[in-house]
């Protein structure tokens, strides 16, 4: 906890996204570079030619499989399993996930072929996971999924890590693949749950984070009518959380005096002896950013990365997975306290807003 790190009363200000990408070549994807991605084809056989002077043949519709379920596939906080994805995501094929190119489909894809089978409720147009939007002329999107509460007309808890890095060679692991794959750990340990949290939990994979939080403002801006922003009492931010070991502890920023969330980790704190957590602090740069302004509480989860921050070295091998695994599992037991919490969460939003 704070005090135990000695960063109680700093105001940390963290800077994951504060720099602007220069521009890539797309040329510079190699479409045969290895991705660890599969994909999923179909193949139709071909029809035979109408007689002349028949209707044009119908269609025919095709309907695609449900997925199969991976809630129960292992133990949510699995290190192997996490370090696969955040491989799958850092892959030199990806480039970085640049917004609107083609890691950036590539990532979108795979998040939401996640939150299927997770069985998450699908929050983008359409009926499906993806909100689009277009920015500096590029087509990305957010990846929205939810775990319905028990109280369907309540409060809302948003878990959100963005999807999006640099390119051009940086490929982004600790910014941001790892908090993709620690939201992706929390929605398998919900999903496990024997009963259903209380207040509803989106999950939302964030677009262009990196060029200004855009995809973050453009849900703030466009909050779907299924979980609208009034009813948003909370939100957990991560970014950046697999290099624990760089200056040994984890910055949870935005806990302030008097906010519901700061009482439940100072508690949960001691259930983590391996992390060193650092409570309190002012966060900038991020995708709780648009949130805050709106008066929502936030938890930022950051650890620092001294030597590869925006960097070549940002590789899916050098991160402190052991650590990474500790702090998603910290910020799950955050969100599910939170979610069961008997707390007015709502009247804390209204009274403190996000503590600044």
């Amino acid at each position: 906890m704070g005090a135990r790190a000695g960063r109680a009363s700093i105001v940390l200000v963290a800077l994951a996204a504060c720099a602007r990408p220069a521009r890539t070549d797309e040329g510079s994807l190699a479409a045969t570079e290895s991705t660890g991605y599969s994909s999923t084809t179909t193949t139709a056989t071909a029809a035979t030619p109408p007689m002349p002077g028949a209707p044009p043949a119908a269609s025919p519709s095709v309907t695609a499989p449900a997925p199969a379920s991976c809630v129960h596939d292992g133990t949510p906080y699995d290190p192997a399993v996490m370090r696969e994805r955040v491989t799958r995501l850092a892959a030199p094929g990806l480039d970085g996930r640049v917004p609107g190119r083609h890691g950036d489909g590539r990532a979108r894809a795979f998040i939401a072929e996640q939150f299927a089978c997770l069985g998450l409720v699908p929050a983008g147009i359409d009926g499906g996971y993806e909100q689009p939007f277009t920015d500096e002329g590029d087509a990305t999107a957010n990846v929205l999924g939810y775990v319905q509460g028990t109280d369907p007309g309540g409060d809302i808890i948003v878990i959100g890590a963005h999807h999006d890095h640099l390119g051009g060679g940086l490929l982004g692991a600790n910014d941001n693949a790892s908090g993709v794959v620690a939201m992706l750990a929390i929605a398998q340990a919900v999903q496990q749950r024997a009963t259903p949290p209380r207040r509803t939990i989106l999950f939302a994979a964030f677009g262009a984070e990196e060029r200004g939080m855009r995809g973050s403002a453009h849900f703030v801006a466009n909050d779907p009518e299924a979980l609208p922003l009034a009813r948003v009492v909370q939100v957990i931010n991560l970014d950046m959380v697999g290099s624990h070991s760089s200056r040994g502890f984890v910055a949870a920023m935005g806990t302030f005096r008097g906010l519901p969330a700061t009482g439940v980790l100072a508690k949960l704190d001691d259930r983590y002896p391996r992390l060193n957590v650092g409570l309190g602090g002012v966060a900038r740069g991020s995708d709780h950013e648009p949130f805050c302004k709106r008066g929502i509480p936030y938890v930022f989860f950051w650890t620092p990365d001294r030597r590869c921050y925006h960097r070549a070295c940002d590789t899916a091998e050098r991160l402190d997975y052991p650590r990474m695994v500790d702090i998603a599992a910290l910020a799950g037991d955050l969100a599910e306290a939170l979610a069961d919490s008997d707390a007015d969460l709502a009247a804390a939003r209204e009274r403190r807003g996000c503590g600044l």
